[in-house]
Formats: structure tokens, sequence, C-alpha cells
């Protein structure tokens, strides 16, 4: 058994210094998927504290199937999911999004470095369909068989948002690597 395993089986019996290492070892990582997904740092913090504590009142619920980790971001992407349709009820419910053209500029877009502020920040003007399919596929190593679970969407919906928040992002990039270093910023 590893420590992680330990940890887990001592939180199960109520043990909360167990409970505090598990909050240390993996806050931050929660906390940057949270973040990832709202892109507002106060909205990160409380859903990952909650999550938190989701993750401790159910946790007599894991079995180990699956890497302790992989148990507790699905607590947390779940509650950034449900924080995002709080805050927008018809945000994943519809199957259009907003049209992006298509530049055709796919050598240029290879060749262009950015900084990573410059990323985040484009990140953050997605629309926040394209943000959080993006942020599971590109940052949580999702396959697009678990974006669809968590989305409930298909895979035929997941293959297309995917494409056009990548297509977007690679949109907002070109522009700010065209503007000159005065103008650069989102």
């Amino acid at each position: 058994m590893d420590q992680v395993d330990q940890l887990v089986e001592e939180c199960k019996s109520g043990n909360r210094q167990a409970q505090m290492d598990i909050y240390r070892q993996y806050y931050k990582p929660m906390y940057n998927t949270c973040l990832r997904m709202v892109s507002v740092s106060a909205d990160a913090e409380d859903i990952m504290q909650n999550s938190f504590i989701d993750a401790f009142r159910s946790i007599k619920s894991y079995r180990g199937k699956s890497p302790f980790y992989y148990w507790l971001r699905r607590i947390v992407i779940n509650n950034a999911m449900d924080h995002l349709k709080n805050r927008n009820p018809d945000m994943f419910l519809t199957d259009t999004l907003p049209e992006i053209p298509e530049t055709g500029d796919d050598a240029e877009d290879g060749s262009v470095e950015l900084q990573v502020n410059a990323v985040k920040n484009a990140m953050d003007q997605l629309h926040n369909d394209y943000r959080v399919i993006l942020s599971l596929y590109l940052f949580e190593g999702m396959d697009q068989e678990e974006i669809g679970d968590i989305l409930k969407l298909n895979p035929g919906n997941v293959r297309t948002r995917l494409s056009r928040a990548r297509q977007a992002l690679i949109s907002l990039l070109s522009d700010y690597s065209r503007r000159s270093p005065a103008d650069r910023n989102f």
C-alpha cells in the first residue's frame, strides 16, 4: 500500500491529520484545474475548497479502482461544471456555438512563439464552452470519450467543439502575435 492509499484509509476512519496531508498534497493541482475552467481565482478557490469537503464526506465510496488523484479530480471538475452551469444555465444546453471562420494559416500558427501569459489570457477570452473543453483536453489530459461523459455530449459534438475551440484559440493568438509589442494585451 502506497502513502496515498494509506492516507485514504486513514481518512475513511475520520483521521483529520490524514485529511490535511491529502489536502496539502493535492490542493495546488486541484486549484489549477478549477482556475483553468472558471478563470476567476476566487471562484476557483471556493470550488476547490468545496470539492475537498465533498471528497472527504464521500471518501468511503472511493474503491481504489483508479488512482485517488483521478477520483478527486473528477469531483473538482464536476463542481466546476456545476458552478459554470449555475452562472449561465443555458451554457451547455445548446449544440450551437459561435462560428469561427477558417483561416487556413496553419503553417504560420506552428511557428508563432508566444509567452505563457499570452496563452493564459487568450484562454480567458474564449467562450466558456471552448475554455472548458480545451482545459479538459489539453491540461487535464482527458480523451474525447471522457470529455463527452463529463459534458454529456456525443463523440461527434466533442470533436466539433474541440476543433472550434482550437481554432478560436489559434485565432486569438495569431491576432496577438501580429500586434506590436506595445499593443499586446487582451
